[in-house]
């Protein structure tokens, strides 16, 4: 995505935000894992969250003393926004005090993680929608006001030159953590060739090593555009209700649209009763400006216990060549159930197909966070008894759900087609 060199960029902003979001629920992620972490992983998780939130007063002095004042300056027009930002900020500051003081307990003894999660709670509530107002409405008042080099400037004092290079090095490395090639770019062009080196090599291995402390090894740290796409994975939630009502939920593929924001629709066609092992169905599907369509096949339906369907691949179409499937395996948990949520490729696209798709939709690197948002929305919707949209509030600006599709669908799908 280019931008317009007149205008000024202010991507790093959200590049910034996403690293806070994404951290923030990894956070409640290990927070909620059994076993729970033990002693290491405690301590090195509860140093994580303690420079977080130093980062994020940091993050909102600079604004409140540097940035804001500075475009309040050159805009009247802008101060009403403008006095809706600072009290977001003031909404914020106590939660982040609790979080501070919430980490210090749950360092010296574990059972303090109860309250630290609540604490969590509590600041993402206030913080993810501060976030969200910031970048739609703040920051193109910004890009109108300032130009790129009083922004840089501002970024440059408040921001850069208070920290050693030790710290910049892996804070680099922080917000490229997952990141698209996009927003890597845009990262590691902001210094010039020989600093990106040292910073890209010198300080890697410190940060994977300081990641696998407070996430586990299993957690991918790579930006998006440096990890092989995974062919298979799962994800698995608790939901209080009971398991045949869960099953009669995934099981009306009509529904799936309700709780996912990538699959629009789903449409049953003629043959085997909707549901039956063999019906087939249309599940077509947006992310941004992109649409495309697939045809699927149910290939287990097992009530109360599993449900699965795959993509089915086209013979004469080179671009519907992959074929992916996706199941649900339901197992009573206490009073309510267990489900966990699978996808394994079973046909991969042709090699120039998948490099396009994963150009085009890099969130297809790796499904599970996007199926455990789809599951957290399921449970939302069985457990609130509401059968309306149910989509969870994201921890990122590009969550992405596609039940009804492949992990990477083709080019020639971008565009809806009839059943």
């Amino acid at each position: 995505m280019s931008i317009d060199p007149h205008v000024t960029d202010t991507r790093t902003m959200n590049i910034v935000h996403n690293a806070l979001r994404r951290d923030l629920t990894r956070a409640q992620r290990a927070l909620a894992s059994t076993p729970p972490p033990n002693d290491e992983r405690r301590t090195a998780l509860a140093d994580h969250l303690d420079w977080m939130m130093h980062f994020l007063h940091v993050h909102h002095d600079g604004e409140d003393r540097g940035l804001w004042p500075m475009v309040r300056r050159l805009n009247p027009d802008a101060g009403p926004l403008l006095d809706r930002m600072d009290a977001d900020h003031r909404l914020v500051a106590p939660e982040i005090t609790g979080v501070t003081a919430a980490v210090a307990a749950y360092r010296s003894n574990a059972v303090s993680r109860e309250e630290l999660s609540q604490s969590l709670g509590r600041l993402t509530e206030v913080l993810i929608p501060h976030l969200q107002r910031e970048e739609n409405e703040a920051m193109p008042v910004v890009a109108r006001t300032l130009s790129q080099t009083q922004l840089d400037e501002w970024e440059e004092r408040f921001y850069l030159a208070p920290k050693s290079k030790q710290e910049l090095g892996l804070e680099a490395h922080w917000l490229i953590d997952g990141a698209d090639r996009q927003d890597y770019d845009i990262m590691a062009h902001k210094v010039g060739p020989f600093t990106r080196f040292m910073l890209l090599h010198a300080f890697a291995r410190p940060y994977r090593r300081a990641c696998a402390a407070r996430w586990g090894a299993g957690v991918d740290i790579r930006p998006l555009h440096r990890r092989p796409a995974r062919t298979e994975g799962s994800v698995d939630v608790h939901i209080d209700a009971p398991a045949r009502s869960v099953y009669e939920v995934l099981s009306d593929v009509t529904r799936t649209g309700e709780r996912s924001t990538e699959c629009v629709s789903c449409t049953p066609l003629p043959g085997k009763a909707a549901g039956d092992v063999g019906a087939r169905f249309r599940g077509r599907n947006r992310s941004g400006h992109l649409h495309w369509s697939r045809l699927c096949e149910v290939t287990a339906a097992d009530p109360g216990k599993a449900f699965a369907f795959r993509t089915v691949p086209a013979r004469h179409n080179p671009a519907y060549h992959d074929s992916t499937l996706w199941s649900y395996r339901l197992t009573p948990d206490g009073t309510g159930t267990r489900v966990q949520h699978s996808y394994r490729v079973i046909e991969k696209p042709y090699r120039p197909f998948e490099w396009g798709y994963l150009h085009l939709l890099p969130q297809h690197h790796d499904m599970r966070p996007q199926m455990r948002d789809n599951l957290e929305a399921l449970r939302l919707q069985l457990e609130s008894a509401t059968p309306g949209p149910t989509v969870p509030a994201t921890t990122s600006s590009r969550r992405r759900t596609a039940p009804a599709s492949s992990p990477m669908p083709s080019s020639a799908d971008l565009g809806d087609r009839p059943g």
